[in-house]
């Protein structure tokens, strides 16, 4: 699979070791060395893989080594591939689902490497195909707090997110923006707010096509929503959100000193079951240079 000769997906998908099922992995697991008889050529994978499946977990200049970890099949149904993509400081294990006509459909992460040592993750896959993805942390005071997501593929395309169980307690905290320091020269972007708690970030792109944006969003009957990414301008004042194996699809509108959002397709798997990312939010007035200048 390093080669130059021709590849049918056939070839691709046999080419990944049968995995037994339960299949568990650690984080201390996933920066374990394999051998070079499982790399598969960056040319070969994007043949049948979408490289945006990891490119947004590496810089564009970094290309990981990508092996093939184990293949899952449902007699009849998906095919599961296990893929590891890993350069020195990050190493990624990631699930690919192919149809029962070997068409490529979606991917998500499973498990990566994880040097804050107070937290341990796993990842694993039952039975019954349920990707469980779980957090556990232990504190100064010898108590043990535990995080778990569980998705299933589903008929839509997509990983859906099916359960969430944590023993963690409540505790009210300021709303982090992971956006907030990023560059905001575009006109369109700054902070759109309804209050500290409902707001829209929105930060340069790496060209004039693209912007950043983070969303947060909760109501008084204990509704939230969060969604980090980059939408692509598909007119002057109208962004999209779309991820290769998401099946969300979001839409900013700006006009003015406002923006729009209007949730096109499920986006279910970054909010509550009722909740929605439709919603118009104002734009927060900065001071001008001339204004800090007499300031200071």
């Amino acid at each position: 699979m390093t080669g130059e000769d021709p590849v049918t997906i056939e070839d691709f998908i046999a080419f990944f070791p049968d995995t037994s099922l339960p299949f568990n992995i650690a984080d201390t697991q996933i920066n374990r060395k394999l051998p070079d008889s499982l790399l598969i050529s960056e040319k070969i994978f994007s043949q049948f893989v979408p490289d945006s499946v990891y490119g947004n977990d590496y810089p564009q200049k970094i290309k990981p080594k990508l092996y093939a970890v184990g293949k899952i099949t449902d007699p009849g149904k998906e095919t599961y591939l296990l893929l590891k993509a890993a350069t020195l400081e990050k190493q990624i294990g990631y699930v690919l689902c192919f149809d029962k006509d070997h068409k490529f459909k979606a991917a998500m992460e499973l498990i990566r490497n994880n040097p804050d040592k107070r937290n341990a993750m796993t990842g694993s896959i039952d039975r019954r195909l349920t990707i469980t993805k779980t957090e556990t942390r232990k504190t100064k005071d010898g108590q043990q707090y535990y995080k778990l997501n569980a998705y299933v593929y589903n008929t839509a395309g997509v990983f859906t997110l099916i359960k969430i169980e944590s023993n963690e307690p409540v505790v009210p905290q300021a709303v982090y923006n992971p956006i907030d320091t990023l560059s905001k020269e575009n006109k369109l972007s700054g902070d759109y707010i309804v209050n500290s708690k409902n707001f829209v970030s929105v930060r340069d792109g790496k060209n004039a096509k693209k912007i950043l944006f983070f969303v947060h969003f909760e109501t008084n009957d204990d509704c939230s929503g969060e969604l980090k990414g980059e939408a692509t301008l598909i007119k002057p004042n109208l962004a999209q959100y779309r991820r290769v194996g998401d099946a969300c699809v979001l839409r900013l509108f700006f006009s003015g000193n406002k923006v729009t959002l209007s949730e096109e397709q499920a986006c279910g798997n970054y909010r509550g079951i009722k909740c929605s990312f439709d919603g118009t939010y104002t734009k927060k007035k900065t001071a001008s240079k001339k204004t800090e200048k007499k300031k200071k």
